[in-house]
């Protein structure tokens, strides 16, 4: 195609107005919508532990309002909030031994949604035969609660991920609102040229002097969704991270103030997060936050910043600074919420850059048609012992290459990383240390 040899004409307000309209099959997540089809057949957490105590606790996911409780034997119940009686919130229920009771008439509903007993019927009311709350399972790990929305029949095992199982790991969970459609959120995991302009250029260094350093980046699939490779030249070292996103929902990101100062090989996470979906204009964060002395060597992370609607770096919230100060230096908050509500794909102009979006649209909607014609998704696979296999890292190497053996040298740390998933943590570090002395400057390419 012949590319245009002068710019367009300037000042063109007036004829750029769009009528475009959100992309439905994506960015919709209501309940019968393909995309929130495909999002409830994965477990999902819905909050933090910390956040029930001995009262009701109202959550909205998915679109659907639902009431969170622990009853007094410690079992965990997720219900509609609206009484299958006659309509009454369930906020306003009394926490029983088992379940809870609807404060209107007494109906008493299990931590599944049957029927106990029906108020002021009689104990053998045939009503308790008929009628069930909606009710969704739920699973506590670590202190985050996780739900599985989707047909009883499908419902998947709970996935437990290498990176729960790392030693010497403080994980504390956290939870972020930020008022624009999920996937705006979850597509910024796989746009890591944002990192040098929005994170270095635009604002000062946000993350660390290294990050702002011009990277090679690629792409990968992986077996659980996608990993991009970022590889850079700092100083006497070359560094390559990889970063993933985990389908439909999840990522995990290296270290936030990494360097690339000392020799390392296969070191993990400071985050293991879900983009969840509220509804079609909010999204819920939620998450571990991981501590570490290799992760953070110089304690710039702050623990009791990790929580509610609050994180320990920068750009994550609308409260945490004041707007004039948002507006001076925007972090991730910015960006993605000021792409409106719901982000008009058929008002972008993707370029080259834009590839990491791209493919992980493309994944996901591959995934939604999937379901969509009646077919199981996939599930992340598991690994050693039976964890899924993840492939976020960061290894950097004390050697000077130049950009194309860089490249080279990004995509074969990222092809052991992804071909060793059936290792153990130290075996596949070793593996990752053993490829990068594979390479000398006099190597050929």
């Amino acid at each position: 195609m012949n590319q245009p040899t002068e710019r367009p004409a300037g000042f063109q307000g007036y004829v750029h107005q769009s009528q475009a309209s959100e992309d439905e099959e994506l960015t919709h997540v209501d309940h019968g919508t393909a995309g929130g089809e495909y999002l409830r057949r994965f477990w999902q957490p819905v909050a933090m532990s910390s956040e029930l105590g001995d009262l009701p606790l109202v959550v909205k996911i998915l679109g659907e309002e639902l009431v969170l409780f622990r009853d007094k034997s410690n079992s965990v119940g997720l219900l509609h909030k609206h009484c299958a009686h006659r309509g009454a919130s369930l906020e306003y229920g009394i926490v029983a031994e088992r379940g809870i009771i609807c404060c209107y008439h007494g109906w008493h509903y299990d931590i599944d949604g049957t029927l106990i007993r029906a108020g002021s019927e009689r104990l053998d009311s045939p009503i308790c035969r008929q009628v069930v709350q909606g009710a969704y399972p739920v699973t506590e790990k670590d202190g985050i609660l996780f739900t599985y929305m989707g047909p009883p029949d499908k419902r998947p095992d709970f996935p437990e991920y290498d990176t729960q199982h790392l030693p010497g790991v403080e994980k504390i969970p956290f939870s972020l609102t930020t008022p624009c459609n999920w996937l705006q959120v979850y597509e910024n995991t796989q746009d890591p040229i944002h990192v040098l302009h929005l994170h270095t250029h635009s604002s000062g260094v946000q993350f660390g002097v290294a990050s702002g350093v011009d990277q090679i980046i690629e792409y990968e699939t992986s077996s659980a969704g996608m990993i991009n490779i970022q590889t850079r030249q700092v100083g006497e070292y070359t560094w390559a991270r990889t970063v993933e996103s985990i389908l439909p929902n999840a990522n995990q990101t290296g270290a936030i103030w990494e360097e690339a100062e000392t020799e390392k090989y296969f070191q993990r996470i400071a985050i293991l997060r879900w983009m969840v979906p509220i509804d079609n204009f909010a999204t819920r964060t939620i998450g571990w936050r991981y501590f570490s002395s290799e992760t953070d060597p110089r304690n710039q992370g702050d623990r009791s910043l990790v929580g509610k609607e609050s994180i320990d770096f920068i750009g994550q919230t609308e409260d945490e600074r004041p707007y004039h100060e948002r507006q001076q230096q925007p972090g991730d908050f910015e960006a993605q919420v000021s792409q409106r509500p719901i982000a008009i794909h058929a008002d972008e102009n993707l370029a080259s850059s834009d590839g990491g979006v791209a493919r992980l649209r493309q994944l996901l909607r591959e995934h939604v048609r999937n379901v969509a014609q009646g077919n199981d998704p996939p599930q992340p696979p598991r690994g050693y012992k039976g964890w899924v296999s993840t492939y976020t890292q960061d290894t950097v190497y004390p050697i000077t290459l130049d950009a194309s053996q860089r490249r080279v040298f990004g995509r074969k740390i990222a092809a052991t990383i992804l071909d060793s998933g059936h290792l153990s943590h130290q075996d596949r570090a070793r593996a990752v240390e053993q490829r990068c002395k594979q390479f000398l400057p006099s190597t050929s390419w």
